[in-house]
C-alpha cells in the first residue's frame, strides 16, 4: 500500500481477489447469490469494501446485480460461451504468432516457467489453481510487454473463459490433452514458428469452444 492509498480502496482489491477466486473455483456457484453481510462477516470487514468489490466485479462480468434481489454469481450460458471464444479466437492467435517473432530468450523462459506451473498443477488434477495458471501460460505467448493492450483484452476473456474452461477439464483424458497441446503450441512458439504456434492455438480453442457447447446441448 502507497502512503496516500486509501484503506478502504486497498481492501476493496483484497476482497475482489477473494471473491472472484470463490466465484472461478466454484465455491460460489453460477447463480447463487451474494449476500454483503454474510460476505463481510465471513471476511470479517465491513459492508463497504465488499460492495465496492461486488461493483468491480460485475464491471468484469462476473456478477449481475439486480433491483429488489441484489448481486449474484452470472450464471453459465452457451451465449457467452459463444462470444467469449469467439473474440478469443479474432485476437489471440495473431497475438500469439507476433509474439513468437518479438520474444526474447527472456520472454521464453517465462513461459517455459509457466507452462511447467501449469502442468504440475494439471498433473496433480488442482484445477483450482488450473485456472490462473493457464491464463498465466496463454497470456506469456502474447508478449505482455510488447502487447500490452492486447495482454488486458485477452486478460478479461481468459477469466470470463477460466469457468468454462475448468468444466471443460472435468472430462476424463482432458487434462492429458490439454497437457499436450500445450507442449506442442509452447513448442512451435520459442522456435519461432508463429503461423505453426497460430494454428494450433486456433484449434485449441476452436476444440474447446466446441466440446463446451455440447454440455449446453447446443
Amino acid at each position: 500500500m502507497t502512503p496516500n492509498e486509501p484503506l478502504a480502496r486497498t481492501m476493496s482489491g483484497q476482497i475482489t481477489v477473494r471473491i472472484r477466486k470463490r466465484i472461478l473455483s466454484g465455491v460460489y456457484a453460477p447463480g447463487s447469490q451474494l449476500l454483503q453481510d454474510s460476505i463481510a462477516a465471513e471476511f470479517g470487514v465491513s459492508k463497504i469494501p465488499v460492495r465496492e468489490a461486488l461493483i468491480q466485479l460485475r464491471a468484469e462480468g462476473l456478477v449481475d446485480i439486480f433491483a429488489h434481489r441484489g448481486f449474484q454469481v452470472r450464471p453459465l450460458a452457451i451465449r457467452e460461451l459463444d462470444e467469449v471464444f469467439r473474440l478469443r479466437l479474432a485476437i489471440e492467435p495473431n497475438a500469439v504468432a507476433a509474439g513468437a517473432r518479438v520474444a526474447s530468450a527472456a520472454d521464453r523462459a517465462v513461459a517455459a516457467e509457466s507452462l511447467t506451473l501449469l502442468n504440475q498443477a494439471l498433473a496433480r488434477h488442482k484445477l483450482k489453481d488450473a485456472g490462473d495458471l493457464n491464463s498465466s501460460f496463454h497470456l506469456s505467448l502474447v508478449v505482455p510487454r510488447l502487447q500490452p493492450a492486447t495482454c488486458e483484452v485477452l486478460a478479461r476473456l481468459h477469466t470470463l473463459s477460466e469457468r468454462y474452461v475448468r468444466m471443460h477439464l472435468r472430462k476424463p483424458g482432458r487434462i492429458e490433452r490439454a497437457t499436450t497441446e500445450h507442449t506442442a503450441q509452447f513448442s512451435a512458439w520459442t522456435q519461432k514458428k508463429g503461423k505453426q504456434a497460430a494454428k494450433l492455438i486456433r484449434a485449441h480453442i476452436e476444440k474447446t469452444r466446441d466440446e463446451l457447447a455440447t454440455l449446453f446441448g447446443s
